[in-house]
């Protein structure tokens, strides 16, 4: 298994912008199209986005960013995910850190 996890940080908006919920983050960015494309990444390679013990994501304890853990089954299953996407896929609003911390 390859459990990774990604905190995402706007660059769009002041670094102590406070969000809502998950969805807030990425409509209040300009991202909601950017993330559904995202999403369909994942399902479209049959990777289930609903089970906890594969997917989750919230926002940090003071609600300024997006926290994503994913646990890959192999390099296979990960390949599989990430070979449709380009340099058009990457999102430039987002700051990318990642972490050892994951929520599962």
């Amino acid at each position: 298994m390859i459990k990774e996890t990604m905190i995402l940080t706007s660059t769009a908006k002041d670094w102590n912008w406070i969000y809502e919920s998950v969805d807030d983050f990425f409509e209040v960015n300009g991202l909601s199209e950017w993330r559904a494309k995202e999403l369909k990444l994942f399902t479209d390679a049959g990777f289930d986005l609903t089970d906890s013990a594969k997917h989750m994501v919230q926002l940090n304890e003071d609600g300024t960013k997006v926290i994503i853990t994913v646990a890959y089954a192999d390099q296979a299953e990960k390949d599989a995910i990430f070979a449709n996407i380009d340099d058009n896929d990457i999102a430039p609003e987002l700051d990318r850190t990642l972490s050892e911390d994951h929520l599962f």
